[in-house]
């Protein structure tokens, strides 16, 4: 009888009045690493039950369709503006070398004419010291002359004779002056490279040279401004074209990376296995965010509420964890499932589904370790 009323409490009764869960387990978020390309799998980093952390390179997929068209234009664009900026560079080169041969004929010539116009206006300048030495004598004759004429010595034709020398000499000595000026002026100026007369350089030579060498200048300054362009096009083009081999190598070898930390659950995809965009490559848990997954009874629902306190224990004879209510859910999708670690609890119909998580400050006992899928009790407190 005694068996029969326990039987009959536990079966009957109980249920009516437990605050307990039918069912409960641990769970944790489950973090899906998937792969943005198609390939081949030619690296698996990631190891069952090993950490992972983010940032770290967890797999690398092999593309080899990557599309290169882009990277071929370019690298043909880049080897016909090098040829043009090489053929630039040898013209440049070339004519350098001329002005430079051109430089050294027009400073040959324009020595030679300077020392010849030196000459000039050396011999200029003795003819002028004799004239002055001449024009002298003369205005000396002609004051005598004056002199003896007031005294009735000489004639007036006389004097008129010595002052007409005098105007001579001192015409020729004007003429000379002039001339040493202009040979003077005329040396200066080729000094800087003007000619302005042809007497200065009878075989012409100077002025072509100089002509030719304005030219070279001009031409140089030219392609060198050319060469600049062509150099400033080449390093843009250069930086297109690492940035896409950057692009096609990162996608013909790319690296899947975590974005977030957890715990390796499972291997998906190993070297070797064909992966399209969006393939799970590796399933791991969410360690950090461990929380419960209890079903209640029907009969409970109203006394659940988002923030109901919680009672776990993990085993029967370990210390109870506090936890509370963040989720109420009449059923669990397969869509929301499939982002745990673990399948939810069965549950009957009518059932409700509450997820729970530690409450670490009122709870007497540190919350257990990562175990997904774990059975637990779970009661009302």
């Amino acid at each position: 009888m005694a068996f029969i009323a326990w039987l009959l409490l536990k079966t009957l009764f109980e249920p009516w009045v437990s605050t307990s869960a039918t069912r409960a387990a641990l769970n944790a978020p489950a973090v899906l690493i998937t792969t943005p390309i198609s390939g081949t799998v030619s690296a698996q980093y990631a190891q069952n039950g090993q950490p992972i952390q983010p940032g770290q390179s967890i797999a690398v997929v092999k593309n080899t369709t990557v599309a290169r068209d882009s990277l071929t234009t370019l690298l043909t664009q880049r080897l016909e503006l090098q040829g043009h900026l090489d053929d630039l560079r040898s013209r440049l080169q070339a004519d350098q070398r001329m002005l430079d041969y051109t430089d050294g004929q027009y400073k040959k010539y324009q020595q030679a004419s300077v020392s010849q116009l030196q000459s000039t206006y050396e011999s200029i300048q003795a003819q002028q010291d004799a004239t002055s030495a001449k024009l002298e004598e003369l205005d000396a004759k002609y004051a005598r002359d004056m002199a003896l004429e007031r005294d009735g010595a000489i004639s007036a034709s006389v004097v008129e004779e010595a002052r007409a020398e005098a105007d001579a000499a001192r015409s020729e000595a004007d003429a000379m002056d002039q001339n040493a000026d202009s040979v003077g002026a005329g040396i200066n100026a080729a000094k800087r490279g003007v000619y302005v007369s042809a007497g200065q350089d009878s075989n012409g030579q100077l002025p072509q040279l100089s002509q030719r060498r304005a030219d070279l200048q001009n031409s140089i300054k030219d392609e060198e401004a050319q060469a600049d362009a062509l150099g400033t096009q080449l390093a843009n083009l250069n930086q297109l074209i690492d940035h896409e081999q950057g692009r096609v190598q990162t996608l013909s070898d790319y690296v899947v990376k975590a974005f977030s930390a957890g715990t390796t659950q499972e291997v998906v995809a190993p070297v070797g296995t064909q992966v399209t965009a969006g393939s799970t490559l590796v399933r791991a848990t969410d360690c950090n965010k461990t929380d419960v997954v209890a079903v209640f009874p029907a009969r409970m629902a109203s006394r659940l509420n988002v923030g109901t306190e919680l009672r776990v224990r993990v085993n029967d004879g370990a210390r109870a964890h506090d936890a509370h209510i963040t989720q109420l859910l009449p059923k669990a999708t397969e869509s929301m499932q499939n982002g745990f670690s673990a399948p939810f609890p069965y549950a009957e119909d009518g059932s409700v589904y509450a997820l729970a998580q530690w409450d670490n400050d009122r709870s007497n006992a540190t919350p257990p370790t990562c175990m997904p899928g774990r059975s637990v009790t779970a009661s009302l407190m």
